[in-house]
Formats: C-alpha cells, structure tokens, sequence
C-alpha cells in the first residue's frame, strides 16, 4: 500500500508553540510525508489558496496556540476540509515548554499515524 502525501499549513509564531508547528511540518516534508504550504501565501493568493484545495484532498492544518492562526486563514479561503492538531494538545505550554527534538518526533509520528 502506498503512503498518502499530505499538505501541511503550519504556524509559525514567535512562541515555543509556534516554532514546534514550524519545526514538525519542516520534518515532515523532509522524511517525504508532507508538502508544506505556505500559510501567508493563502492569506495573499486566492490562486494559490484554489489550487492548494484542489490539489490537495488531505490537509493538516498545525497551530501553535488555541488562537488557531492558520485554521481561521484556510477558513478564510472557503478551505473547511482538514485535519487539525494544536501543539498545545501535546503538554507543550505556551512560552514555558523547551523545544525538543523528542515532543517533535511525537508529533510528527502521531501524524504520520493520522495519515495512513
């Protein structure tokens, strides 16, 4: 059975969330499980925003904090067909938690697992 690639919308704030969002999507396309999407370009390209809901049937949107950036941007493109995980729902608190190579892998690994 072949693997689905999916498109990944990440946060990249200035908090330890955001950099976990940023850090778990830039893994995820670099093992070859993910096609990371800018989320500013959606803001921006309507174009870009069509051709990404087109193009992509499985989305994972990847917020840093319940503020949920990128939820409400792909919201704002008629985008409503996605997987989405907050890093906060891994025990990583906002401007407290460390980043770490090892809560990454957990968050990697627990979308790899969403996607098969």
């Amino acid at each position: 059975m072949t693997e689905k690639h999916i498109g990944i919308v990440a946060c990249s704030g200035a908090s330890n969330t955001g950099s976990y969002s940023d850090l778990v999507a830039r893994k995820l396309m670099q093992i070859g499980k993910a096609k990371m999407l800018c989320l500013a370009r959606f803001s921006v390209d309507e174009k870009f925003a069509e051709k990404s809901k087109e193009e992509y049937s499985n989305i994972v949107v990847l917020d840093g904090c319940p503020i949920n950036c990128a939820e409400e941007t792909l919201k704002q493109r008629g985008i409503t067909n996605y997987k989405h995980i907050n890093t906060t729902d891994f025990e990583i608190v906002k401007g407290k938690t460390p980043v770490t190579e090892e809560k990454i892998n957990e968050i990697v690994d627990y979308i790899v697992n969403q996607i098969k």
